[in-house]
């Protein structure tokens, strides 16, 4: 498939609904994007290159430039958290450029995105329920339940799309809430637990393939548990290395099958040379 463009993404708002998953290693941009997924987001380290939070305890740390890789053809975001000024946004995200991020998440206010715009760096924040900014809205729960904090969530979002954001997570809002705000920027509103009417319904990976060992969100939806997989992949392992160590220790193994041999002459040579 080709790889859609910002253009691209524009021109499907309101025709096509899109697909998000946010990934932490290779085999899982690989997967999504064989199974057809439109765009993919990555937590981006800039000072080493690297994949932040895992969904998966076993795979960490994941080379930016391995995951990049695994899926050419898709449209990936890096997300770079907060930033402590626009100016060290727009430098994170000239660096997650050079290492393939078609845009960037950027989690600060709308002046940090109207810069990167402006510098031509296409740009997704978050509106609703932020987790790192949760305590001003109650914690972790739902934000937009009443008239006063869904207008202040319109108005975050109108404040994004006139600062040149090319889409939003829409976090935990309402789901005719989050429809009137889809119908009212030309931004993509990106779904997480906000309903079926925003522009691109977004999932972690986790929730998906069931390697999130903790409480599935009510938004979210197992479809395919891989946690058994896992788990055996473990125990085959561990068996596995059991044996090397047994065979290593009963002198079963290396077996003439597994070393290199030199003949007797030369080895007779050899033993001459080294007295």
């Amino acid at each position: 498939m080709a790889k859609l463009t910002v253009k691209d993404l524009f021109e499907k708002k309101g025709k096509v609904k899109l697909t998000e998953l946010y990934v932490t290693n290779a085999l899982e941009a690989f997967a999504a994007e064989k199974a057809g997924i439109d765009i993919q987001i990555v937590s981006f380290k800039k000072e080493t290159l690297r994949t932040g939070v895992p969904t998966n305890r076993w795979f960490r740390d994941a080379h930016i430039k391995d995951i990049r890789e695994a899926a050419p053809n898709t449209f990936m975001i890096y997300g770079l958290g907060q930033l402590s000024s626009p100016e060290r946004a727009i430098d994170a995200a000239l660096i997650a450029r050079d290492n393939g991020a078609d845009a960037v998440y950027c989690g600060n206010s709308p002046k940090y995105v109207e810069a990167l715009r402006n510098e031509g760096l296409p740009a997704v924040s978050h509106i609703g329920l932020i987790p790192y900014k949760s305590t001003w809205t109650g914690g972790f729960k739902a934000v937009g339940k009443d008239a006063e904090s869904a207008f202040k969530v319109y108005q975050d979002a109108i404040s994004y799309d006139n600062a040149g954001a090319i889409g939003l997570e829409v976090e935990c809002v309402p789901d005719r809430v989050a429809e009137i705000i889809t119908n009212k920027v030309n931004l993509l509103t990106l779904s997480m637990g906000s309903g079926p009417k925003c522009d691109v319904e977004f999932l972690f990976i986790q929730d998906v393939i069931g390697t999130n060992t903790e409480r599935v969100p009510r938004h979210a939806k197992i479809f395919k548990d891989t946690n058994k997989s896992y788990e055996k992949l473990l125990d085959d392992t561990i068996e596995g290395i059991r044996s090397y160590v047994k065979d290593v220790n009963t002198k079963k193994f290396p077996t003439k099958s597994n070393i290199v041999e030199i003949k007797d002459e030369e080895f007779d040579k050899f033993l001459n040379k080294v007295g």
